[in-house]
């Protein structure tokens, strides 16, 4: 294989995983933009969310090639064309990614806490308010837990639904699945082990950036994030003592509170005392045994 040759496959691989890659993320945004509608109308209507939940169940256990009748009968026949076999291939890929992130929106819209639906109707909002506000968001860490599965569901059926078959009819479209079925069947195998070596690259690196966006999704839009709370140390100078994260208590009770309070209580009114017989020229009060009874403090009588 000369210089240029190589120069080409590998342009022509890298154009592939790239015409692939926007499929599956395309269809994955469909999903997503699809699953929020599906799952207000489920949180809203009672008859619709059984209806919805089950369907969805059902089909999430169904394989994609499951769905080649409908590929066949709609797409390919009716349509017809590049556009129809286009479609055709979205649709296939769309049924491999969307029953995860169907049903991880619907939970997330499920779980949202009914005081905050109730203050944001409170204030005026209607369904862009409440879905730009509240239920998008929340439902950002679901989406984003789902999205690995769901890619890595596209592209193990990448190959099925990019070729196709029907009786001596081949349809197909751009893509590295389509890339990789001629090379076999060209047997160039040096070309299937570079496009494959690019796929694991690509696979690995989306992987790793789909990770990423999970942690940043939890820590923005999680309602379970860490609150700090700084407690000031008694007469240190309004410096915080330590940093308290929520969910921890703080080390003294409501009952030691109270005990800790009555003994500063009574050891300063007992200072206000000592200090008001000193200003009137009296002694300390002697108790039945002749000592001196003295307010318990650091400060002691004894020895002036």
């Amino acid at each position: 294989m000369t210089g240029p040759g190589v120069s080409v496959i590998a342009v022509v691989i890298v154009l592939a995983l790239l015409a692939s890659t926007g499929r599956v993320f395309l269809t994955i945004g469909l999903a997503i933009v699809t699953g929020w509608l599906l799952g207000y109308l489920a949180i809203r209507s009672r008859g619709f969310e059984t209806v919805y939940v089950s369907i969805s169940e059902v089909f999430e256990s169904v394989p994609v090639i499951s769905f080649f009748p409908v590929v066949l009968i709609f797409f390919v026949d009716r349509i017809g064309g590049y556009l129809g076999v286009e479609l055709a291939v979205d649709f296939l890929v769309f049924t491999a990614v969307v029953w995860n992130i169907w049903m991880g929106i619907y939970q997330a819209f499920k779980t949202v806490p009914a005081a905050m639906v109730e203050a944001l109707e409170n204030m005026g909002y209607g369904f862009l308010g409440k879905m730009r506000r509240l239920y998008i968001p929340f439902s950002v860490p679901r989406i984003a837990a789902n999205l690995m599965p769901s890619f890595a569901d596209a592209y193990f059926y990448i190959t099925v639904s990019e070729v196709f078959s029907v009786g001596a009819t081949s349809h197909h479209v751009f893509g590295v699945g389509t890339l990789i079925s001629s090379y076999v069947s060209e047997g160039l195998y040096t070309c299937v082990y570079y496009s494959l070596a690019a796929l694991a690259v690509l696979v690995a690196g989306v992987t790793l950036g789909l990770r990423s966006f999970a942690n940043w999704a939890v820590a923005k839009y999680g309602l379970d994030t860490p609150m700090t709370l700084a407690r000031r140390r008694p007469g240190a100078g309004g410096g915080p003592e330590r940093v308290l994260r929520r969910g921890r208590q703080a080390p003294q009770g409501r009952r030691g509170g109270r005990q800790e309070g009555a003994r500063r209580q009574e050891h300063t009114g007992g200072q206000a005392q000592v200090t008001a017989r000193q200003g009137r020229g009296e002694g300390p009060r002697l108790g039945p045994e002749g000592r001196r009874r003295c307010p318990a403090g650091p400060h002691s009588l004894r020895g002036r």
